[in-house]
C-alpha cells in the first residue's frame, strides 16, 4: 500500500493511504499534494487542532472508510509524547496515527495464567486468544485508569484487586498494514497477580470465555498462533520476565 506522510503540529505523525487523498482534499484546513498531507495548524491550540482532526474523521466516515467507529476520542501524541490533538479512535488506522493500548497479563498465585478468548462478534481477531484485559487509552486517561477500567469491564476485577496492577515500564510497537490503513499501536505491558479463588466474569460482551492455563500451555498457544498479534507481544514479554 502506498502512503503519504501526515504532518500534524509540524511533525510527521501519521501515514495516509494515497487512495484517500481525493476524500481528504475537500477539507479546507488540509493541504493534500502528491507527496504529503498536512494540517494547516500553525499557531492553533490543541482544541482547534482536534476540531480539524475530527472533521477529517467524519469525512472518512461519511465515505465509508472507517469500519469501526467507536465514538471515543484518543490522544494524538507528538514525538515527545505530548498531546497535540484528539481524534475519533476509529480514524487512527485510516490516518496511520499511532495509538496506545494497555494489555494486562494476569497470573494466579499458583502460577497459572488467565487467558481470555475474544468474542466471536469482535470485528478483529474474533475467537482468538487475548490478554486477560486490554483496551485503547482514551484521551485524557492515564495508563493506570485505562488498565483499571478494562479489568473491571472485561474481567470483573474489583478495585481491591485491580489496585495491585503493575506496569514494568515496557512498551512494544506493533506496526502492520490492514484493509483500512496502517495499524500502529504502542502496546503498554501491565501485570496483575490474582488470588486463586478469583473467578473472572466478563461485563462488556467482548470475551467469550476465560481459560486457566499453565506456562507450557500458554507457550504452546503462542507457538500455534492462537493469540492476536498484540496479545502475543505482551504475553511473550511477560513470560520472558518470569522465565524459569
Amino acid at each position: 500500500m502506498d502512503y503519504l506522510p501526515l504532518w500534524i503540529g509540524g511533525e510527521v505523525l501519521g501515514q495516509v493511504p494515497r487512495r484517500l487523498a481525493p476524500v481528504l482534499g475537500i477539507i479546507s484546513q488540509l493541504v493534500v499534494t502528491e507527496d504529503y498531507v498536512q494540517l494547516l495548524d500553525v499557531g492553533l491550540t490543541t482544541k482547534h487542532r482536534s476540531e480539524i482532526l475530527q472533521r477529517v474523521a467524519l469525512q472518512l466516515k461519511k465515505n465509508g472508510l472507517i469500519l469501526d467507529w467507536r465514538n471515543e476520542l484518543c490522544a494524538v501524541l507528538d514525538t515527545k509524547g505530548q498531546e497535540v490533538g484528539r481524534c475519533e479512535r476509529g480514524a487512527f488506522r485510516a490516518l496511520g496515527i499511532q495509538n496506545r493500548a494497555v494489555h494486562v497479563t494476569a497470573r494466579r498465585e499458583d502460577g497459572q495464567y488467565w487467558i481470555a478468548r475474544r468474542s466471536a462478534t469482535k470485528r478483529a481477531g474474533a475467537g482468538m486468544l487475548d490478554n486477560f484485559a486490554a483496551g485503547g487509552v482514551s484521551a485524557g486517561e492515564s495508563l493506570w485508569d485505562c488498565g483499571i477500567r478494562e479489568l473491571w469491564e472485561e474481567a470483573g476485577v474489583p478495585p481491591q484487586l485491580s489496585s495491585e496492577l503493575f506496569f514494568p515500564e515496557v512498551a512494544l510497537r506493533s506496526l502492520r498494514e490492514t484493509a483500512s490503513g496502517l495499524h500502529d499501536e504502542l502496546v503498554i505491558v501491565a501485570e496483575l497477580v490474582l488470588p486463586n479463588s478469583f473467578q473472572p466474569i466478563n461485563r462488556d460482551s467482548e470475551v467469550a470465555e476465560f481459560l486457566r492455563l499453565n506456562r507450557a500451555e500458554v507457550e504452546a498457544a503462542l507457538e500455534g498462533g492462537e493469540f492476536t498479534i498484540e496479545a502475543a507481544l505482551a504475553t511473550r514479554c511477560v513470560l520472558q520476565r518470569h522465565a524459569r
